[in-house]
This record gives C-alpha cells, sequence and structure tokens, in this order.
C-alpha cells in the first residue's frame, strides 16, 4: 500500500541535500517553499530542478521574463501552489508569453497568489488569469492584492479570484 502524501514546509529554499535527506526518510513528500517570507530568485531554486517532481509549492519573483530566467520552471510543472512576484515593467510582450505557456502547462496549479501583478501591461493580470484558469478541469484560486480592480477580470468556470488576504499555501488549506 503506498503511503500518503506528507507535505513538508520550508521557510527557506532547502539544500539538495536537505531534499535528498528528506526523501530517503519520506519517500512521498511534498516540498512546499510556497509560505517564505522573502520571494526568491528562480536562480535560487535551480538546484532542485532535479527535484521539481516533489516540490508542491515556490514563492518567486519574476525580473523580465526573459527565456533564459523562465527556462528553470519547466522544470516546476507539478506544483500546487505558486506565489509570485513581477518586478519589472520592461518586459517584452514574448517574454511574458513564454511564462504565460509555462503557466498553461503547469496543470496541477491550484493556487495562484500575485504579491504584485504584471506590471508591463495593461492586461497582464487578465492574460494570466487566463492562461491560469483556462485549461483546468477544476477549481483554481487566484489570490490579488485589495487595492487590485478585478471587475475587469474575464469570467471563467474554474477561475475563483480572491481578495489577498496573506493565505497559507498548503494542501491542508485547500
Amino acid at each position: 500500500m503506498e503511503s500518503p502524501l506528507k507535505e513538508v514546509m520550508f521557510e527557506y529554499v532547502p539544500t539538495t541535500q536537505e531534499v535528498e535527506t528528506l526523501l530517503q526518510q519520506t519517500p512521498n513528500a511534498k516540498i512546499n517553499i510556497a509560505n517564505m517570507k522573502q520571494a526568491c530568485d528562480i536562480s535560487q531554486i535551480s538546484h532542485l530542478s532535479h527535484y521539481g517532481y516533489c516540490i508542491n509549492g515556490i514563492h518567486i519573483e519574476v525580473d523580465i521574463c526573459d527565456a533564459s530566467e523562465i527556462e528553470p520552471l519547466w522544470s516546476f510543472l507539478e506544483l500546487d501552489f505558486l506565489r509570485i512576484s513581477f518586478t519589472s515593467d520592461e518586459v517584452l510582450e514574448d517574454d511574458f508569453n513564454g511564462f504565460l505557456t509555462w503557466l498553461e502547462n503547469a496543470d496541477k496549479l491550484e493556487a495562484l497568489a500575485l504579491e504584485t501583478q504584471p506590471l508591463h501591461q495593461d492586461d497582464g493580470l487578465q492574460l494570466l488569469s487566463i492562461y491560469f484558469a483556462a485549461s483546468k478541469q477544476f477549481p483554481v484560486s487566484l489570490f490579488v492584492k485589495n487595492n487590485v480592480d478585478t471587475a475587469a477580470m474575464p469570467s471563467l468556470p474554474a477561475l475563483q479570484v480572491l481578495s489577498y488576504a496573506n493565505v497559507a499555501m498548503t494542501m491542508n488549506a485547500f
């Protein structure tokens, strides 16, 4: 009989050794770093790319969304939770589309919290919500800051838009 999944929360980015030790002790562990206080640059989690299958939550910041910045995310398609900050208003449309393609392919993602929304284009939040929810066959939650106008958000059957209330992104919460 397969043992149930165990979610292990980290308040920092674990080392490769910590992940390997954890997986030896608990083979079905799901590692969640989505609730770290500070977002990390994607390059700070690239050493975990071989363990993307067992990481269910990350907290990242994205600068310009270019291919070299987004490339490591392709190892993390098994995420349930993503907390993200967009830090630049100088993102090229093609680069943002590359991120949206990754988001659409992260087909297990059920909760997305925007610490800061895409700054580079007026419809960035709408595009992000469409790519996040359109292909999902289950309900998904998009958490936005209280000062974000959600009136223009698309009405998608799977999408629930909620005002950000410092939500804990854990298996128990969802």
